[in-house]
């Protein structure tokens, strides 16, 4: 061989090599227009869990402020102190990170015993909470919907 086909193979070959290092840079990339929507469900489901988690934390006396709430608007049918306390934390999901929230507290039966918030879109995330209320001996489950406004 010559010395100029020499030339031409060995930059072939590394042209080759580069276009392979392009190709492969490319592909481990992340997909930006595909997984979007996954995260950001997947943003909105921890947040939604953190949320509920926290207020279901138990005090000294085993209750949470979770369940408090639905234990009194259950017994009194008052749910003043439930609206309240979801609209505080609404407004600063609304005005910090532009999220939307919609609670219900469902009775074990299955009835929807509360809600609070407009009613969510079809795209909206959701998470519950089981919270025990003592008198009635009764669960009641409280989910907790999110979704960017």
């Amino acid at each position: 061989m010559s010395r100029g086909q020499m030339y031409t193979l060995e930059a072939l070959i590394a042209s080759l090599i580069i276009f392979g290092v392009v190709v492969f840079a490319m592909s481990s990339s992340p997909q930006f227009g595909t997984e979007t929507k996954e995260f950001t469900a997947l943003q909105l489901k921890k947040y939604a869990d953190d949320i509920l988690e926290i207020l279901d934390l138990e005090n000294e006396d085993h209750s949470s402020l979770l369940s408090s709430w639905v234990e009194k608007g259950v017994k009194s049918n008052n749910w003043v102190e439930f609206d309240t306390n979801f609209s505080y934390i609404s407004e600063s999901l609304r005005q910090n990170l532009s999220i939307m929230l919609h609670v219900e507290v469902i009775s074990p039966n299955g009835d929807a015993k509360h809600s609070y918030g407009p009613p969510p879109p079809e795209g909206a995330v959701s998470s519950f909470r089981v919270v025990p209320v003592s008198s009635p001996p009764y669960a009641y489950e409280v989910r907790l919907y999110l979704w960017f406004v």
